[in-house]
């Protein structure tokens, strides 16, 4: 017969975590109501912190930690004497504690365009005591000899952002030099000062007070973030340090906030007002023009769906727009015939669109669909212009048409690995990297095409043919290291720039003769 603990655990965590407590913690089940009350101490409950802790090899980790939170030995500390800047020294690094903003901004300097901390964005000393470290040879660490990133990397932690919160539980962050080009870079050294150089946890609370709820006790789990209210949430979306999580849950810069759902819906990162109907951006430092493009709304029906929900927004003028959201309410769907323009950014951080049918979207901004991976389905049927950035690093679109296109910018379907089947039968102008880095892309129809960028088809390792019968105008390195090409025509072509058809052992020699003019290095 199941006890009633884990039948607790199999309500809030769902059936395979409370097999998984069975097998870790039997000792513990042993006294009733001991481990239902650790998990809901330090476990936001969902049903996917098993397979969670399972997907990253977690779960002696997990089993650890929550031995560790019934550790009642007296832990007398050895006596820390050091000072955190006399540690750090004898770490490499140099301790400079910010008491200004001009303080914080000054050390934007080390950071990479795009790798900037949002400490730099906002006033962070209002919620967070703000430290930086910086490694003595700080100069000699150089970006680009990391072509590959780790979190705790030389580089990554040459400069270091000790942040506590400003609150009873001085929740710590430690925040590396890459920012989010790579994992959890939030928590580096897992977030654990004695990571550094040992006694540097007790040396910030001797010298600033600064003393940390959870101290002791952590646990890194990837898209997991550990709140003020010493538990763990999962969550969708990060921005800004701002964590967006299921069932109407933020965390934002540690502290937890949870909207009232026959009030409002979270999804993905914008909250749904039922009450005064309204789509609003919870952080107003994003700028996605998805809010814009649903209207003033008239009506707003929210129903439960097989893994999932269906929200169905009737605006005022138009149509009835469909969203359709998964378990953890991240946009999946979205159906939208009123639609004729949208501006920049539109659904910039989503990542799981799998289906995107915009019927009547005529012209698109810059950065559409920026982060998603998922698209599967994509019908803009009479979509004309797009801006830069369209479905960059896309990895489940396998076919692409648009019959009306005539105009796309740079970065179109860049690192689409597993686009096949493209038709765009009415373009004329395409900007830089079109199609840059496809692997398997075979089929590719552009009739009309006139005026190419630079790196145009670079690296495409599966075309064996291409027509291009209204090509006038081509940029550098066109169709570089295009190695299985093996018919090109393009009749109207009179003038080529450097690299054209390096390494293509087929093409190169035989149609360099039939050129009349001809720019190239040989």
């Amino acid at each position: 017969m199941i006890s009633q603990d884990l039948l607790e655990i199999k309500k809030r965590y769902g059936e395979k975590m409370s097999h998984l407590c069975r097998v870790l913690f039997p000792n513990l089940l042993e006294k009733e109501g001991l481990l239902p009350k650790l998990l809901l101490e330090h476990f936001n409950p969902n049903h996917e912190l098993y397979q969670d802790l399972l997907n990253s090899n977690l779960t002696v980790e997990f089993r650890n930690y929550i031995y560790s939170l019934l550790d009642i030995k007296d832990n007398k500390q050895i006596p820390v004497l050091k000072t955190p800047t006399e540690l750090l020294d004898e770490a490499g690094y140099i301790l400079y504690e910010c008491k200004c903003e001009e303080d914080i901004q000054s050390f934007r300097k080390y950071y990479k365009k795009e790798e900037e901390l949002c400490t730099f964005k906002e006033r962070r000393l209002a919620k967070c005591y703000v430290f930086f470290a910086v490694k003595k040879d700080v100069s000699n660490i150089k970006r680009e000899d990391y072509k590959e990133p780790k979190r705790e990397d030389k580089y990554g932690t040459s400069v270091i952002s000790i942040q506590f919160t400003r609150d009873m539980a001085n929740m710590l962050s430690i925040k590396n030099r890459y920012n989010h080009t790579v994992s959890n870079p939030d928590v580096t050294f897992s977030n654990n000062l004695d990571n550094i150089i040992p006694g540097l946890t007790a040396s910030f609370e001797n010298t600033y007070g600064l003393k940390q709820k959870n101290n002791g006790n952590s646990l890194e789990i990837p898209q997991y973030v550990l709140a003020s209210d010493g538990k763990y949430y999962k969550y969708n979306y990060e921005i800004n340090n701002i964590y967006y999580c299921p069932d109407n849950i933020l965390v934002d810069n540690f502290q937890v906030q949870k909207y009232a759902k026959e009030k409002y819906l979270v999804m993905d990162y914008f909250l749904l007002d039922l009450v005064n109907k309204k789509l609003i951006l919870i952080d107003n430092k994003i700028q996605d023009s998805f809010v814009g493009s649903i209207g003033e709304i008239k009506k707003i029906q929210i129903k439960n769906i097989d893994k999932g929900k269906k929200v169905i927004i009737s605006p005022v003028l138009g149509n009835d727009i469909m969203i359709a959201l998964d378990n953890d309410n991240r946009i999946i769907e979205l159906t939208n015939s009123n639609l004729e323009k949208v501006g920049d950014n539109f659904l910039y951080y989503n990542n799981k669109l799998s289906v995107l049918i915009l019927p009547n979207l005529r012209e698109v901004g810059n950065d559409f669909l920026t982060y998603n991976q998922n698209l599967v389905i994509l019908e803009l049927k009479k979509l004309r212009t797009i801006g830069n950035n369209f479905l960059v690093f896309n990895q489940n679109l396998k076919s692409l048409s648009l019959p009306n296109l005539l105009y796309v910018g740079d970065n179109f379907l860049v690192c689409s690995q597993n686009l096949i089947n493209v038709a765009l039968p009415k373009l004329k102008e395409v900007g830089n990297f079109f199609i840059f880095n496809n692997q398997k892309l075979t089929t590719l129809l552009l009739p009309e095409l006139e005026i190419v960028g630079n790196y145009f088809l670079f690296a495409n390792l599966s075309l064996r043919e291409l027509f291009l019968p209204s090509l006038k105008i081509v940029g550098e390195k066109f169709l570089f290291c295009n190695q299985n090409l093996r018919f090109f025509l393009a009749p109207l072509l009179q003038e080529l720039k450097d690299d054209f058809f390096i390494n293509n052992v087929y093409l190169r020699n035989d149609f360099l003769d039939k050129i009349k003019k001809v720019k190239i290095k040989v």
